[in-house]
């Protein structure tokens, strides 16, 4: 008998600062999945809430920011070993606020999106999230007249 891997909801933000650096946070080493790697602001999505109120909710925890989201900017799929996951990725904004860290991280940065591309030690679907990120935005943005 196949048993197919169940799908999980999560939802993450990208946060910007006033220098349009993105907010990365560092997993613990001892997390579930991907320990030791950097990780956007985000998690699963609890029964019955609603998107909005889960990103808002999984940002404050794990950065003690408090955030409006806007759009969608994007969705991931991956794999764990135990489930599959849509990721949905909000649009958080630009924040100018003191982080602080819940227990499931271990530091965080505020990193260029140049090198953001470039990180070995953040998981694959994130950078290809970024790639299209980068791509969308180019072809969005208005020229300068």
């Amino acid at each position: 008998m196949n048993l197919e891997k169940p799908y999980i909801i999560s939802i993450y933000a990208i946060l910007r600062n006033e220098k349009d650096e993105f907010l990365l946070l560092r997993r613990s080493q001892n997390s579930h999945s991907n320990p030791s790697k950097w990780d956007l602001p985000g998690g699963k999505l609890n029964h019955r809430e609603l998107l909005e109120e889960a990103v808002a909710r999984e940002v404050w925890e794990e950065t003690g920011i408090s955030i409006i989201p806007g759009n969608i900017a994007g969705y991931v799929t991956f794999e764990l070993p135990d489930k599959k996951i849509i990721a949905i990725v909000y649009d958080g904004g630009y924040v100018i606020a003191d982080l602080k860290l819940s227990n499931e991280h271990m530091e965080y940065s505020w990193i260029s999106l140049d090198t953001i591309l470039e990180m070995s030690t953040l998981p694959p679907y994130f950078r290809d999230f970024f790639k299209r990120f980068v791509i969308e935005n180019k072809k969005s943005s208005k020229p300068l007249i």
